[in-house]
């Protein structure tokens, strides 16, 4: 198999597994299922995953980059304050930060990986909230690391309410906080 067929087959598993965890949650993420959910055999899986640790943990890294991919397009798009608030509803990226929050719960997954795709995170929730505070021509009264880690914990915490909040409650969220951030600034 060439690299390329290796790199390609190692994403359409990772694919399944998010897949998979958002619909089921962590609970549903056992090898047999992510194989049956990508296709291919669980000994095909354990060829391109040593254990289920670690293809939980390239889930995290990879459930993590593209959660920091979409708050950094968020934070340069002219508007971030509509471009967050769009990235808050866009059910694929709640249900991805919903099972990256339980997945960063569990107790299999090296920690150094993780840290590093979390760092990741935090600085382009740090660059979408500093770019919300500019679009009211306001800068942070706190350093700008504690705003990307308040707007990244109200993130994660509307991600994993689910779809339990309806959108009048989801506005309410949004527009509270945003009123939070804004009083942030100066």
């Amino acid at each position: 198999m060439s690299r390329t067929d290796a790199t390609a087959r190692t994403a359409r598993l990772l694919d399944a597994a998010l897949a998979l965890g958002v619909r089921g949650g962590v609970g549903a993420l056992s090898l047999q299922a992510i194989a049956a959910e990508a296709e291919v055999s669980k000994a095909l899986l354990l060829y391109h995953f040593a254990d289920k640790a670690a293809l939980l943990e390239a889930l995290v890294v990879r459930a993590a980059a593209q959660g920091a991919r979409r708050l950094r397009e968020a934070s340069r798009r002219g508007q971030a304050m509509a471009a967050w608030r769009a990235l808050l509803l866009d059910p694929a990226a709640r249900g991805e930060a919903a099972l990256l929050g339980a997945l960063m719960l569990e107790q299999d997954i090296v920690p150094a990986r993780v840290q590093g795709a979390h760092q990741e995170r935090e600085a382009a929730a740090t660059a979408l909230a500093v770019a919300v505070l500019g679009d009211v021509a306001l800068t942070p009264r706190v350093p700008d690391p504690a705003l990307g880690r308040l707007l990244l914990r109200q993130l994660d915490g509307l991600a994993c309410a689910g779809t339990s909040m309806d959108g009048a409650a989801l506005d309410a969220e949004l527009d509270t906080f945003a009123l939070a951030l804004i009083g942030l600034g100066r």
